[in-house]
């Protein structure tokens, strides 16, 4: 129904916006704002705890003992995060979820302080629920080696390692005598975070939950292999310095050489906020080459491993992915040892699922199966405000302008959301018990 409907939806949000005389894309167009500061606590949670933010790093080893065939540099490194939680749930720990991004971006994924009301990690707080975000090896805060030392099997090690380090409180945790320690931890892996979640899951077994979200092993979109393609070219001339102060060589962009070609990769912008758009395509990082080159690889590994997973898991995915063109479903059926499977699909949202007008639903998906199984708190909080929940009802806030190009937009928003009700979330959970 949801394909058939698709056109539909399309007229909807045209017709309102070219009597505005707005172009869909043009809602991004507009100066991205300046990026605010990192906030130093949230808001209570739903067991009436203050919610706290915590700095975090990890020491770990760059080395490959995965199913996936690719080479590390075997060196020593510091992955940086934070812990984000209720206080109670962090004096007295139980269980924790490890958040990975994808390509492209960074810790800010998850922890998003750009634009209020965007931040995963303090909603997930909010509801009672421990999130640990990294910037992964060779992004932003964490080390920056040679980015042709570091590849997918790699990755997926130092997500095991993490994994343990959180089960062991061997880890480092600012304002924190000691780091809390959890008895169960979930692994949670964003587009290609999830051909690394994955991979962990049945190269290690080591996890009491999983969530792929936004990724396919199966369906990629042209434009994103034709992205691949450039970027291995790329990365076989050498690559480039990556970002930051030294940079490392061996780095590339995936398909996000402009902040353009990043905004059609991975916002639908007929349901997202144009500044939150622009901020984070300013945003975006370059990729280390051993990611790129290891990827098919990696998801041929995935292919023929996964139906070894057996762990309760979570796929989801927006249903306007340009990226992963699938139904979540589509994903979950290959997760064929899995008893306990939930696919969601969300509708009116592309490939960066935090930060469309739909965030807040996509953070009470996660928490409500978080709490299915028990993984922290037994009572879902209320949602922090801050737009859109499904697109549905209501409008995101705005505030007073006399500037007519902002009225517009804002009317152009109403319109797309009110298009949005169309559409039904797309949800299954299978349990076999067999």
């Amino acid at each position: 129904m949801f394909q058939r409907l698709k056109p539909l939806l399309t007229g909807v949000v045209l017709a309102p916006l070219l009597l505005l005389g707005t172009a869909p894309l043009a809602l991004a167009s507009q100066p991205a704002a300046q990026p605010a500061s990192q906030p130093a606590s949230g808001s209570g949670s739903a067991d009436g705890s203050q919610t706290v933010q915590r700095e975090v790093s990890f020491e770990v080893q760059n080395v490959n003992r995965s199913a996936i065939p690719c080479e590390a540099d075997g060196k020593t490194y510091t992955v940086r995060g934070t812990i984000t939680g209720p206080q109670e749930a962090l004096d007295d720990p139980q269980a924790v979820t490890l958040f990975l991004h994808g390509l492209s971006y960074g810790e800010f994924f998850g922890n998003y302080s750009e634009q209020p009301g965007y931040n995963f990690a303090e909603k997930q707080a909010a509801a009672g629920h421990v999130t640990v975000t990294v910037d992964r090896l060779g992004y932003d805060s964490s080390d920056k080696p040679d980015g042709t030392g570091i590849c997918f099997g790699s990755r997926a090690d130092i997500a095991h390692q993490i994994v343990t380090q959180l089960r062991s409180g061997a880890y480092q945790a600012t304002d924190a005598t000691t780091a809390p320690a959890f008895p169960e931890v979930v692994l949670a892996g964003h587009s290609v975070g999830g051909i690394i979640a994955q991979a962990a899951a049945y190269s290690f077994g080591d996890i009491d939950g999983l969530m792929v979200l936004s990724y396919s092993d199966t369906t990629v979109s042209p434009a994103a292999m034709g992205a691949l393609e450039t970027a291995i070219a790329a990365c076989k001339a050498g690559g480039s310095v990556s970002e930051g102060n030294p940079g490392a060589p061996g780095y590339v962009y995936f398909g996000a050489d402009t902040p353009e070609m990043f905004i059609k990769a991975h916002f639908f912008t007929q349901n997202a906020d144009p500044v939150v758009v622009n901020t984070t395509a300013a945003l975006r990082n370059m990729d280390p080459c051993g990611d790129i080159t290891s990827y098919m690889a990696a998801a041929d590994t995935n292919k023929a491993n996964i139906a070894s997973i057996t762990t309760p898991t979570l796929v989801l995915i927006g249903g306007e992915d340009a990226i992963y063109p699938i139904q979540a479903e589509e994903q979950a059926a290959l997760l064929t040892g899995v008893q306990d499977i939930t696919s969601v699909t969300i509708p009116a949202t592309g490939h960066a699922l935090t930060l469309h007008n739909t965030k807040d639903q996509f953070s009470a998906e996660v928490s409500a199966w978080l709490d299915t199984h028990g993984f922290g708190s037994s009572q879902m909080g209320q949602m922090p405000s801050g737009g859109a929940d499904t697109g549905v009802p209501g409008t995101p806030p705005v505030e007073d302008t006399n500037d007519d190009a902002t009225g517009l937009a804002a009317l152009a928003g109403a319109l797309i959301i009110a298009a949005a009700g169309i559409f039904t979330t797309r949800r299954r959970t299978t349990v076999n018990t067999n």
